[in-house]
């Protein structure tokens, strides 16, 4: 499972300097994730009304270039690793060839009460 998106840096992401504020990289990466999802026809609305959702349980980071207003940015998520009640996810961004970002999270599926729940089918 793997996906691409494809996000533009607009001012508001950035600080005076046109540089992109480093958690918004955090943003770009939660909708990626959901897209990717979304293309499982996972939507996280759905989900919720029947009781359970996705947390972040870890998330790692390196940030090794800076965004910039107006760059056309691609967040690339990957699938590693899935088990009963979680996906780890590899989610690196990139401007053209260079790397930005490379980050590694884990998704855990819990129920509305903090415990853990299977993954829906069509995640699995």
């Amino acid at each position: 499972m793997s996906h691409s998106l494809d996000i533009r840096i607009y001012y508001e992401d950035t600080d005076a300097g046109g540089i992109v504020y480093y958690a918004n990289y955090l943003k770009y990466m939660e909708r990626a994730r959901t897209e990717m999802l979304r293309e499982k026809k996972f939507l996280s609305s759905e989900s919720l009304s029947k009781g359970a959702g996705f947390v972040v349980a870890n998330l790692s980071i390196k940030y090794k270039a800076s965004a910039k207003l107006d760059d056309l940015i691609t967040v690339r998520t990957r699938l590693k690793e899935r088990k009963n009640a979680r996906l780890v996810l590899q989610q690196d961004i990139y401007k053209d060839a260079q790397l930005l970002t490379e980050s590694e999270i884990t998704l855990a599926y819990v129920d509305l009460n903090g415990r853990p729940a299977k993954l829906p089918n069509n995640i699995i």
